[in-house]
């Protein structure tokens, strides 16, 4: 696999918000795309979707053109993906809709053509199992706006060649990324389980009546996200236990965190939570729609990544 495709296409198989995002990013770089998409009128929507961001994607790469190179993009039937260097699928997270798209690519591009999926949940041994070259495939989950946010957690099958994991990771890190390899395969991956931990937490807070919604965003927009702008939990913690670091805070908290943990909560998506949940969601948003609320979080996130450039100067993988 080159670690130079500058020249070389890129396939994209779904072109919703995720595969809108991958465009972009590539794009941004001058790289043609080649998309398959069958929705109709997917090649407007994706055409409208980056002039839309644009402004946003040469705030987050600066030197990309003034304006979305829409000749470099193509709407292709899948065949036509037969000069494809690298695919990124993004259709529906279903091991079966998945599976079916494997299908219709390998019958288009050659062996060694790596296709990265875009799952944000699945395990890649079960998306690889009908592949006729199952070596190929690698979980490479972005975040979302995918143009702008570095993160993309990658996870290889039981089939998965090591060598095409490696060029992978160069690859996306080429592009900007910060790919982070997870060493096994667990459902949900990494930055779906942590958001999902806190989620459950506050699902237990809303059921026992401790705070309100409006309380929740505020603890954690005004609160927990700013101390980590530059570095995360772990790195909180650390922070906590003073000059030996987390040293010092096992020293003095672990009992504390022990108990915390012990009394944390364990809800179910019954129809009680679930209606909370709903009632929650119509109090954050306060009559805003989704599609406003969705532009303003984007618009925000590469502000938030200027300040994180300036203080973050690697962007080796995580291995």
């Amino acid at each position: 696999m080159p670690n130079d495709w500058n020249d070389e296409p890129i396939g994209l198989v779904g072109a919703g918000t995720i595969g809108g995002g991958w465009a972009a990013t590539y794009l941004a770089r001058r790289r043609p795309v080649l998309v398959v998409d069958p929705a109709p009128a997917a090649l407007g929507r994706l055409t409208s979707y980056l002039e839309g961001v644009w402004p946003s994607v040469r705030r987050t790469v600066p030197d990309a053109p003034m304006s979305a190179p829409l000749d470099l993009l193509r709407l292709v039937p899948t065949a036509g993906l037969g000069a494809a260097t690298l695919v990124h699928e993004n259709v529906p997270e279903s091991v079966e809709a998945k599976q079916g798209a494997y299908r219709s690519i390998e019958a288009a591009v050659a062996p060694e053509v790596p296709i990265l999926s875009s799952s944000g949940g699945l395990m890649p041994s079960d998306l690889q199992t009908r592949m006729d070259h199952p070596e190929r495939l690698v979980v490479a989950h972005p975040q979302s706006p995918v143009y702008a946010l570095p993160l993309v957690e990658v996870l290889a099958g039981k089939a998965t060649s090591p060598t095409v994991v490696t060029a992978v990771l160069a690859h996306l890190t080429d592009l900007g990324k910060r790919p982070v390899l997870l060493h096994r395969e667990i459902p949900g991956y990494l930055t779906n389980r942590l958001t999902f931990a806190m989620l459950r937490e506050v699902t237990h807070l809303l059921a026992e009546g401790v705070v309100d919604a409006s309380g929740i965003e505020d603890a954690v927009v005004h609160g927990i996200t700013p101390r980590f702008l530059i570095g995360g939990p772990l790195m909180s913690l650390a922070l906590a236990g003073g000059p030996d670091g987390m040293r010092g805070a096992m020293r003095s908290f672990a009992d504390t965190i022990e108990g915390w943990w012990s009394d944390l909560g364990t809800p179910h998506l019954d129809e009680d939570a679930r209606a909370r949940l709903v009632a929650a969601g119509d109090e954050v948003l306060d009559g805003r729609s989704i599609g406003d609320v969705l532009a303003a979080r984007d618009a925000a996130a590469v502000d938030v990544l200027a300040l994180l450039h300036s203080v973050d100067h690697g962007a080796e993988p995580r291995t």
